[in-house]
């Protein structure tokens, strides 16, 4: 009897250790999983940018008004009703044309950094390693749908941002390979992300020369990043929550104009621009 009892100790403590075992070789293989690392574990702030107390109401707006969302939504259906009409038009053949998008504050929504740490990222190595890099951006209202329903009509999804596609972390993971995880995780429709050139590029937040990437099929290493080429094509449509993401723009020229300017008469027919109250070249003009 008493040998009985101890073998059937013995038996479950045997199997108690095989499943702490078990739960160890888990973990630890979770740990190694950089997937899993990067979307599970605690948000990460960048420690050399001090918490700003100032931007708490625009964040509130960006991230818990309906009204923004009301916004993404009227802004790609209004592009979704032009790209029609530009089709029913000129009846181009699939993949003969296509859009080109913005990806941060425009595709992506990075406001969980700004939300949890209290701060914005200027910096393109902060916000690459820190922003970038963990992949925790979700897509903004309206993009996934509309990125699918120009697939479904012909067009090409060019991505082109300002994001730094010289980056690679030391974790080994490249600005660009992180970019493209999170957008394919979030359900994103694309065929290119082209990034800007930080280590060779003379103005990389300049993306006129990777809009003529895209059209004329020029791509060249020292401006710019990519993760594949296109065949040259017409873009029928561009979107981006700053001025300088629709081609030959500029902050400084647009504020200086009238309200009634000609130049603004291009919204709404081609370009589309999003709200973004956070961040962004208006920064730099003046109070008043």
């Amino acid at each position: 009897m008493y040998s009985s009892i101890q073998l059937l100790i013995s038996r479950c403590l045997e199997l108690s250790m095989k499943r702490v075992l078990l739960t160890i070789m888990v973990g630890l293989a979770l740990l190694s999983n950089p997937a899993f690392a990067n979307n599970q574990f605690a948000i990460v702030c960048a420690p050399s940018i001090p918490k700003d107390p100032t931007i708490r109401q625009a964040l509130k707006w960006y991230r818990d008004s309906a009204e923004k969302k009301a916004i993404y939504h009227q802004v790609y259906n209004m592009g979704w009703v032009y790209i029609k009409q530009w089709l029913a038009q000129h009846h181009p053949k699939p993949k003969t044309w296509g859009v080109v998008l913005d990806i941060d504050e425009t595709t992506l929504d990075n406001s969980w950094y700004f939300y949890q740490c209290s701060s914005l990222v200027a910096d393109p190595p902060i916000f690459s390693h820190f922003v970038t890099i963990p992949q925790k951006s979700q897509p903004l209202p309206g993009v996934v749908a509309f990125t699918q329903k120009v697939h479904e009509l012909g067009g090409y999804v060019s991505l082109i941002s300002n994001r730094d596609g010289s980056y690679i972390d030391k974790s080994g993971i490249s600005a660009l390979q992180a970019t493209i995880n999170n957008l394919k995780q979030q359900h994103v429709t694309f065929d290119q992300v082209i990034l800007a050139n930080n280590k060779q590029a003379t103005h990389p937040s300049d993306k006129n020369p990777r809009f003529n990437a895209v059209i004329h099929g020029c791509y060249d290493p020292h401006q710019m990043v990519w993760s594949n080429k296109l065949p040259p094509h017409p873009i029928i449509a561009y979107f981006g929550d700053n001025i300088q993401d629709f081609p030959s723009l500029k902050q400084t020229t647009m504020y200086a104009l009238a309200d009634s300017a000609s130049a603004y008469t291009q919204f709404g027919r081609g370009y589309f621009i999003l709200p973004n109250p956070l961040y962004g070249s208006w920064q730099a003009n003046p109070y008043k």
